[in-house]
């Protein structure tokens, strides 16, 4: 599509988020993208206010009464920005800042692959002392990083993480919706495998930078540097990483690598993390519940 005939939309989901660092990213992607579908989780009266320093033509706001969850939010923003044209939507989470060049980058990778269902930014986290590289692919069942060494790399990969993700308005129409009934963790992978079944490729572009917070806080194990979230965070995490297999999206050798990684985050925070006993109830009532077939809300500080 050319650059006269596209249409950006941004869809930025927030709850409860820094006022400064989100008016921070508005700043930074209204000059890339047509127009920025806010969609808010139930945050406070004063975060939501940040909403009357751009025009509404600019930024328009979906005021959501409670927290439905980083899907269901998604789909709201989506469908209005393709209910008024866009040709591409772009997800973004509320603490991210894209370079100024990230939109620009992302849409010329897609330009450049007919069959590309996304592209997705290299996201860096400025807490960490070293970077690294946020694609991947599995190759038989063993995970390989694909390195950013050269900036100009478009790499094929295995999934992206919503934010910094531009997809085309013809992809999210023939793949679908966010699965809401998520709630939160995995909404991006298992769209993102729906998208390979279709027969959609997914690209990381190395040009494209982001800079984004992977976890509440980083913590040290055996000197690596691992992201860290709150302990009911695991309860989704190892919930629908359980609905994901049972979806039956995920090739076999996939399964494997990601059913080795999941091991090793609960052998790690269960034991040598601090609330280690908090993160194995949360990890095995989210296996729980994911057996039975349960998904939805959790009732807990974190979405009430």
């Amino acid at each position: 599509m050319s650059m006269e005939h596209r249409r950006i939309c941004a869809v930025v989901v927030s709850c409860r988020s820094d006022p400064e660092r989100l008016a921070l990213q508005f700043e930074r992607l209204l000059p890339q993208v047509d127009a920025i579908v806010w969609v808010d989780n139930a945050s406070p009266p004063a975060l939501r206010s940040l909403r009357n320093r751009w025009p509404p033509e600019r930024l328009h706001a979906i005021w959501l009464a409670e927290n439905v969850g980083v899907g269901a939010a998604q789909n709201r923003g989506i469908e209005h920005a393709l209910a008024t044209g866009a040709s591409h939507v772009l997800l973004m989470d509320d603490d991210s800042l894209p370079a100024p060049d990230m939109v620009s980058q992302l849409h010329r990778a897609l330009a450049a692959h007919p069959r590309a269902g996304a592209a997705g930014a290299r996201h860096l986290d400025t807490r960490r002392e070293r970077e690294r590289t946020p694609f991947s692919k599995v190759i038989g069942t063993r995970l390989q990083w694909l390195p950013c060494s050269d900036e100009t790399r478009v790499w094929e990969t295995d999934h992206l993480i919503a934010s910094g993700c531009l997809i085309p308005a013809v992809v999210l129409q023939k793949v679908g919706a966010m699965r809401e009934d998520f709630f939160i963790d995995w909404v991006d992978t298992e769209w993102c495998l729906r998208a390979r079944r279709a027969g959609w490729l997914l690209y990381g572009v190395c040009a494209a930078r982001l800079e984004h917070r992977l976890g509440d806080q980083l913590a040290r194990v055996f000197g690596r540097e691992i992201p860290r979230h709150a302990p009911w965070r695991h309860y989704y995490q190892s919930r629908n990483f359980v609905l994901l297999l049972r979806a039956g999206h995920v090739r076999r050798g996939e399964c494997i690598s990601m059913g080795w990684r999941q091991l090793k985050r609960f052998l790690v925070f269960s034991t040598l993390v601090p609330g280690r006993w908090r993160y194995l109830k949360m990890w095995m009532l989210g296996l729980q519940h994911g057996w039975q077939g349960r998904s939805g809300a959790l009732v807990h500080p974190g979405n009430r």
